[in-house]
């Protein structure tokens, strides 16, 4: 009988995998090393191995940066699969099983209908959103990947909400609800109840975050992840209101028609005289008052129709595929084709972070003509931190990492000591890393960057500086004669710009003639002093009289005065500092 790990969750989301004809299978990302390819960036290039053993199916783990789990626990040896173990291989979780997958049907809340056929009107009584028969209570899904979906709910039975298929009864296809969230019941009397199974993210009945079991009425609204729904009565009473039927009038008797005609004539008012209008006068203010008003009549139209120009106004209405331009403006590095006849999307490229791969599917999720999108889309932020965590586990690598600055573009930086590192270094990027064609190696080989750094103290002839060098910070120590302190600054300016120094402490201190040698006072004793012709002087020293030119213990004296006295040795320098007062 053969395995099937089956993906629940996570980027492979509904994948199955299939173990037979063969005994040992490899599960990774490398296609050149696998039997099996995952395309998951945060699986290894050989992650897992399962093989099949009298027992049944082992599988042992292969990564030591992302190790898998088995039902929570680090796989560390040889494991034993059993029915209904959950396996985490990179981002993605697996069950397993040795039963035959069932052919795919449609769930109960399936949220991906087919287009309307209208070929196919005669049989639409046919369609249904799973069980709805006529019982007394009915679940609606209101809001959430299920939304519009119902479901009748029988009595004196009880339902498991979740997004287990093997584990529910009524499946939700909610990354935000448990494997087992809640469960209604209905008791044999009709009587509703739901109650939270220890899930992850609560239940709300009401607006109210409830865990104990809570009894339910008609339009009660409750919230389980992002999914929403109402429990219905369909047997609540509804009024109606109707309105009462007009009383008919009462009838009289019909009057006379003499006697209604002579009360007509009796009732009317004597008839007026008719004036002719032609003798008629009227009144000069009268004539003034109606002429100005036409005047102002006549303004207010005029400047009424002179608001509206004759001009047409142009009306731009962007394609399809423009708005999907305007969508990936703010991702430079996206490539897309879109099919306008099937509404299907293809996109390739990368994005820095989980962050904006979120936000770029939000938004294509908003335009409506789009059916259907076919993700290529690599997150950087993955791919980097995958490779830093196998970087780490080389102890020569530690001072390297890997970042990426801008969608689709990698920078490597850091040091290694020798150049045999950094050629080993660059062998091992060439096989592991995905995308050599975007990155940029800037990694520093402190072995060359030490010698470059002292040549240069050499060429300025500074051979009293020291220096330390360690993960590109440079500390300088040592003496500067005062006369080369302009020399000396220029050349700090040279090292801070060499490639790999990204900080300089400087130490070095300025001296002169005097302070820069090396006072040996206490290892000789002066006991005289004179000052001959042609200021050739002579002292005393350990009871020896040397004057200007003379050697003793190896050091020659260059210049005697009253109060010191100095020698030089091998281009070193010294001083004897006396007082004979």
């Amino acid at each position: 009988m053969a395995g099937y790990l089956i993906a629940e969750e996570g980027p492979l989301a509904g994948v199955t995998i299939r173990f037979e004809n063969d005994s040992e299978w490899i599960l990774g990302r490398d296609p050149d090393e696998v039997s099996i390819v995952l395309e998951d960036p945060m699986v290894s290039r050989r992650h897992v191995i399962c093989r099949l053993t009298p027992e049944g199916y082992v599988l042992e783990n292969l990564s030591s940066v992302n190790p898998a789990t088995q039902n929570g626990k680090v796989i560390t040896e040889s494991v034993l699969l059993r029915e209904g173990d959950i396996l985490q291989i990179g981002s993605t979780f697996f069950r397993f099983t040795e039963k035959e997958p069932l052919e795919e049907t449609p769930s109960l809340f399936d949220t991906e209908a087919e287009p309307l056929n209208f070929e196919d009107l005669d049989d639409l009584s046919s369609v249904s959103f799973g069980n709805t028969g006529m019982t007394r209570w009915l679940l609606k899904v209101i809001s959430g990947p299920n939304a519009g979906a119902e479901f009748s709910l029988e009595k004196g039975s009880s339902y498991i909400l979740g997004k287990d298929p093997s584990l529910s009864d009524l499946v939700f296809n909610d990354l935000s609800v448990s494997r087992q969230h809640a469960k209604i019941s209905i008791s044999d009397e009709d009587e509703i109840t739901i109650e939270d199974l220890g899930s992850r993210n609560g239940m709300l009945v009401n607006g109210e975050l409830t865990e104990d079991q809570t009894p339910l009425k008609s339009q009660d609204l409750i919230a389980i992840g992002t999914t929403s729904f109402l429990i219905i009565d369909r047997e609540e009473s509804h009024e109606t209101i109707i309105s009462a039927p007009p009383v008919a009038a009462s009838k009289k008797e019909p009057e006379p028609a003499e006697q209604i005609k002579e009360e007509f004539l009796e009732e009317q008012p004597a008839a007026p005289v008719k004036k002719d209008w032609r003798e008629m006068i009227i009144p000069t203010k009268h004539i003034i008052v109606a002429g100005g008003f036409c005047l102002v009549l006549i303004g207010l139209v005029a400047s009424t129709f002179s608001l509206f120009k004759t001009e047409n106004i142009e009306m731009h209405v962007k394609n399809e595929a423009d708005q999907i331009k305007d969508v990936l403006e703010k991702f430079p590095d996206l490539q897309f084709t879109f099919n306008e006849a099937t509404g299907k999307l293809f996109l390739l490229g990368h994005v820095l972070n989980n962050v904006e791969k979120q936000e770029l599917s939000y938004t294509l999720k908003g335009l409506p003509f789009i059916s259907s999108i076919d993700d290529n889309v690599v997150i950087d932020e993955y791919v980097w931190q995958n490779m830093n965590a196998l970087l780490l586990s080389n102890p020569n690598w530690q001072m390297v990492s890997i970042h990426s600055p801008m969608p689709g573009r990698f920078v490597m930086k850091g040091y290694v000591e020798t150049v045999e590192q950094a050629e080993t270094l660059a062998e091992y990027i060439n096989i592991n890393f995905p995308y050599l064609d975007r990155l940029q190696n800037n990694v520093v080989i402190e072995n060359n960057l030490n010698l470059q750094i002292q040549g240069m103290l050499s060429e300025q002839g500074l051979s009293g500086v020291t220096y330390q060098l360690t993960g590109g910070e440079l500390v300088l120590a040592g003496k500067v004669d005062e006369r080369d302190r302009s020399y000396f600054k220029d050349l700090l300016g040279k090292l801070k710009g060499l490639p790999g120094v990204r900080e300089v402490k400087n130490f070095v201190v300025y001296s002169t003639a005097e302070t820069s040698r090396v006072d040996i006072s206490k290892q000789y004793q002066v006991s005289g002093y004179s000052q001959g012709s042609d200021d050739h002087s002579f002292v005393v020293i350990n009871g020896k009289v040397l004057s200007n030119g003379d050697i003793i213990d190896g050091m020659m004296i260059t210049n005697i005065q009253s109060t010191m006295i100095l020698l030089e040795k091998d281009g070193l320098k010294f001083r004897i500092n006396y007082n004979l007062q």
